[in-house]
């Protein structure tokens, strides 16, 4: 059975109305992908919208990794994907548009310079600019050069969304593909920039503000995350499930019906709030700030006390990735220039990144080769333990490792009702078997 934690029912109740109802589309595990997907593909379309977090300007963007076998639900993926296609269909119509005019401009030059008299007649024609054709998805098998061009004639914005990792992973790989270094700057939007001295050519992205979607299943997970020690690992949200393939209906009664139909009805919604031009600003209330920083230092505390390594990491920028979800739900929400996140908007944030703690600490203990093991410093702590020992023993022991007696005295309660310890009497434990 697979025990890893699903999204809370509470969360797709308080979800503004275009994403609960698009969610209602799913159900189980489906539906948990469906939304974390969407979440990521949403964020890359609202590019206009910014707030300040730890003193530093950030924009939306997220990025999810799904994590599971084939035939499981992943598929849904792909309806998450749909939401942007009619802001990727108006700006297709923009490019054409684009290099038609540049066509006719182009003709008019040359004819131009055809007819030209003097040398001095041919200096001062002005040749037109290659247009800048903008898209909303960037495929994952893009080149390193063609990256940083794609991001420059986006403005930095844009999403990667792929239904399997090897598209972005064999693009990583190669010589020409090595954007990951990209992908971690462009997460806190820092500037990237190449220079390629051959070409002369310089490309500088003051302000990337682009989103990451991919699936894959869990052997591909090390192909594009070997290490936890780079950083890229813990920008992401992550949902790792197992599940056998199941059968689904496939009798559907007239087209209306399809969940096609539905969600070219769900894209075009969101097509407007992508394609807004004006600014928004999104704040979070003081008590909302409050509580965030205080969960996220006492999770701080807890997690890494039990986990070490790079769980520290992971749990940072989860802080982050709740503002920013909740620059999502608050931006999809609403339309105002001015946005102050609602209660139920921030709850919801909280809610889904306790879920993704979860799964990114189950998917760093399964990357660092700790699968169905306990955290390394529980292990030391429970190591240390005699065969027979008593609470303030293993308080006295837990303490020395940085774990505090609060969380030592729920690890002894949870690893009794795991099978590693007895409980001989009140106060008094035996281990049953070595950790």
């Amino acid at each position: 059975e697979d025990k890893s934690p699903i999204i809370p029912e509470e969360v797709y109740e308080n979800l503004p109305p275009t994403l609960k109802e698009s969610c209602q589309v799913f159900i189980g595990r489906e539906r948990d992908v469906y939304l974390t997907c969407a979440l990521s593909v949403i964020s890359g379309g609202l590019f206009n919208v910014k707030g300040l977090y730890a003193q530093n300007i950030v924009y939306p963007n997220l990025y999810s990794f799904i994590i599971a076998p084939a035939a499981s639900g992943k598929g849904s993926m792909n309806y998450a994907q749909s939401l942007g296609d009619c802001y990727e269909k108006l700006l297709e119509l923009k490019n054409t548009q684009l290099k038609s005019n540049y066509e006719q401009e182009m003709e008019v030059y040359n004819f131009k310079k055809r007819i030209a008299k003097k040398e001095e007649d041919i200096r001062n024609l002005i040749k037109p600019e290659k247009p800048k054709f903008k898209s909303f998805f960037i495929p994952g098998n893009i080149s390193s050069k063609r990256m940083y061009k794609q991001l420059e004639f986006n403005d930095g914005c844009g999403c990667i969304s792929e239904t399997e990792t090897d598209t972005l992973t064999n693009a990583l790989k190669q010589e020409w593909g090595g954007f990951s270094d990209v992908l971690r700057k462009s997460f806190h939007h820092e500037t990237i920039s190449l220079s390629r001295s051959t070409e002369l050519e310089q490309i500088k992205v003051e302000e990337p503000k682009f989103s990451l979607s991919i699936t894959g299943t869990p052997d591909q997970v090390k192909s594009i995350l070997s290490s936890t020690q780079n950083g890229l690992a813990s920008r992401f949200m992550f949902y790792s499930f197992e599940a056998p393939p199941k059968w689904r209906t496939t009798f559907t009664r007239n087209i209306s019906n399809s969940r096609k139909f539905k969600f070219e009805q769900f894209t075009q919604e969101l097509c407007n709030k992508f394609s807004s031009q004006g600014s928004r600003l999104f704040n979070l209330t003081e008590s909302q700030g409050n509580k965030l920083d205080n969960t996220f230092r006492e999770m701080l505390d807890d997690k890494y006390s039990s986990y070490l390594g790079d769980s520290g990491s992971l749990v940072i920028r989860l802080g982050l990735i709740t503002y920013k979800i909740a620059m999502v739900l608050s931006a999809v929400r609403r339309d105002e220039p001015i946005m102050e996140c609602e209660d139920r908007d921030f709850e919801t944030a909280m809610k889904l990144t306790e879920v993704y703690l979860a799964h990114g600490l189950n998917v760093f203990e399964k990357i660092n080769n700790r699968e169905n093991m306990l955290p390394l410093n529980e292990e030391r702590w429970v190591n240390k333990l005699p065969k027979e020992f008593t609470s303030g023993e293993a308080i006295s022991i837990a303490k020395k490792l940085g774990i505090k007696e609060r969380t030592a005295y729920k690890k002894l309660r949870d690893y009794v009702g795991i099978g590693l310890l007895k409980k001989v009497k009140t106060g008094l434990y035996r281990k049953l078997s070595k950790n």
